[in-house]
């Protein structure tokens, strides 16, 4: 192999050049990374005590490969020793001055390695991704195997990309097993856990796949398998002890054991029973007999919160034998409950978040929260998704519509890397209304430039069209049915004639029970919904029931009773869902899996089409 020669003064000069100008000029702020650089798999340096300037002098004393890996060998050391900027520098210098073809290829795979662990350092995850392809496909780097695994693991970690992070994270293990170290066997269950479709993970090919990866991979399938016959949990779990005796992630079985060995059959419910929220706290206790009717063994005591002494909850709770405790369903109510005074082991699932200020309190304290906020941040998440970039937002001009546009806008921004704009328009009135499509359109600027063309023109007739902007690509509608209807043909009627319409999304404000004759101004307008008010759902007939059953009732009310019932679904099966986040349970408010503390709902999209709802 042939290296270009470099004159060694002229490079180590260029080189030194570089690192003084890194040194003394100003430096753009570098993210935090996510996983420090010393929980790497060192890079293998040939003399662990020389010093990267050590190591560009040898540069200048020889010729060729051994130049390159000299200044490879001064670029390694400097990132273990945090000096990011410099060590990028000298993999610039040698990406500048040695072409790939000149290098050997441990030499292109180390440059590779040492640059995407710096794009690593700077979370510019894809990035990184890209640049270490090379090293994993169509196999595994025989040079740097555990390091390129590291930094991919990392990768898909910070991108919750979960199958692709276990599938790392199994190769990872083939080559390092975990080896009693409880520490590494948590490590990899952090990763594992995630994954929610286990059969695609890609294993390790049979014949090279060690019995340690075999165990976590038909452990993960044993809990999803768990999740559909709740009733086979001990026979399940046996077999896989039987199958894999010894095995380091046996922890996790012991975790769920322990966490199903105490019944949850007696529950107290609180809720508001009386005054303004009645009718509220009525419907979500209705929805919760529907789910005890089918939980026999479960007995719930419900307690009108409006007449309670918060105070003296743990003596009702001690008087009641609760071994676990629903609601309450109002945030103030929430935080009027002291969590230090309840029992150690007594599992709590509230029916609201408590207000952003204030944290857990109890070990076994989950959120449940039947929120507009989920689906403003799901439909961010969507639209970004379908490929829209330039989205305007209406939303009405009160406080709330305000805090809802503005969790629209973060959730937006989080979508990307870099800032994408966000247009928004805010109304107070009808005629708000049209001035504010106008405006964000772009049609009312149109306007103002045919008027003063026209005036410019004086006698001449100028026959002109007011056009709407091109950049705009969807719009997101913050609101009620009431606000739909009004804003939807004011969109569509400000759309240039030669322009497609627009996208229009919003929530489930804007599918109600009673709303006949309003579905010609929703026509193609897409929203969130509880999959329960859905047509076709395999528990619509429980629905008209109880529709018919409360006749004055409308879908916010069949939502809330959707949400209670969930939530006693929920309560039972918390122990493996926590356990295992990448498991989720169907309910009739959306998927439901946990998130730390907090239960997540994913609702199902769905659009008016002429008379009809059509679910996606």
């Amino acid at each position: 192999m042939t290296v270009a020669i470099v004159p060694k003064k002229l490079l180590l000069c260029m080189v030194i050049l570089a690192l003084s100008a890194c040194s003394s000029s100003p430096q753009k702020p570098t993210p935090t990374p996510t996983k420090p650089s010393q929980e790497y798999t060192e890079v293998p340096l040939q003399q662990q005590e020389r010093t990267a300037n050590q190591w560009l002098a040898v540069a200048q004393t020889v010729e060729g490969a051994e130049q390159v890996d000299a200044l490879l060998q001064a670029a390694a050391t400097l990132q273990r020793d945090e000096q990011w900027q410099k060590s990028a520098v000298v993999v610039g210098q040698i990406q500048r001055h040695f072409s790939s073809s000149q290098l050997a290829p441990s030499q292109q795979q180390l440059v590779a390695l040492l640059e995407a662990r710096f794009a690593a350092h700077e979370a510019r995850w894809p990035y990184v991704e890209q640049l270490l392809q090379p090293l994993l496909t169509p196999r595994l780097t025989a040079d740097y195997p555990q390091q390129t695994l590291e930094l991919a693991l990392q990768a898909a970690r910070a991108q919750q990309h979960w199958q692709q992070a276990a599938h790392f994270q199994l190769q990872l293990v083939n080559i390092r097993p975990t080896e009693g170290n409880n520490e590494a066997a948590q490590a990899v269950w952090d990763t594992l856990k995630y994954v929610s479709q286990p059969s695609d993970v890609v294993l390790p090919p049979a014949s090279q796949r060690t019995r340690e990866v075999a165990g976590w991979a038909a452990l993960m399938r044993t809990l999803h398998e768990i999740n559909r016959q709740p009733e086979a949990l001990l026979a399940l779990a046996e077999n896989w002890q039987q199958q894999f005796s010894a095995h380091p992630g046996q922890f996790v079985l012991d975790e769920l054991t322990k966490l199903t060995s105490t019944p949850r059959n007696n529950v107290v419910v609180l809720l508001p029973l009386s005054g303004q929220y009645q009718a509220q706290g009525t419907a979500v206790r209705d929805g919760m007999v529907m789910a005890l009717a089918r939980q026999p063994q479960v007995k719930a005591t419900f307690v009108d919160t409006n007449q309670l002494d918060f105070s003296r909850l743990p003596e009702l709770l001690q008087q009641h034998q609760a071994n676990l405790l629903l609601g309450p369903l109002l945030k103030p109510n929430v935080a009027a409950v002291d969590a230090t005074l309840l029992p150690e082991g007594l599992p709590w699932l509230t029916l609201n978040e408590q207000e952003a200020t204030l944290d857990a309190q109890h070990a076994l304290q989950h959120y449940f929260a039947l929120d507009s906020e989920t689906e403003i941040r799901q439909a961010a998440a969507h639209m970004a998704a379908q490929g829209h970039r330039h989205p305007v937002v209406f939303a009405p001009d009160t406080t709330r519509g305000r805090q809802q546009a503005e969790v629209f806008a973060q959730a937006w921004q989080q979508q990307f890397a870099d800032d994408m704009p966000l247009e928004s328009g805010n109304y107070s009135t009808t005629d708000e209304m049209k001035s504010a499509v106008q405006q964000q359109l772009g049609v009312s600027q149109s306007d103002a430039r045919i008027y003063q063309v026209k005036i410019a023109a004086g006698k001449i007739i100028v026959d002109a069209e007011a056009r709407s902007r091109a950049d705009l690509d969807s719009v997101y509608l913050v609101g009620g049915i009431e606000q739909t209807r009004l804003l939807k043909p004011f969109i569509d009627v400000n759309i240039s004639a030669f322009r497609k319409a627009l996208p229009v999304y919003a929530n489930s404000g804007s599918h109600t029970l009673r709303n006949s004759l309003s579905e010609n101004d929703l026509d193609n307008v897409r929203f969130t919904e509880a999959p329960w008010l859905l047509p076709n759902h395999t528990q619509q007939q429980m629905l008209e029931d109880m529709l018919k059953l409360r006749s004055t009732w409308g879908y916010n009310d069949a939502r809330l009773a959707a949400f209670g019932h969930d939530a006693v679904v929920l309560s039972q099966r918390l122990p493996l869902l926590q356990l295992m986040p990448g498991i989720s349970a169907e309910g009739l408010t959306g998927n439901l899996h946990v998130e730390a503390q907090r239960i997540i709902r994913e609702l199902q999209w769905a659009r008016f089409d002429e008379h009809e709802v059509v679910a996606r």
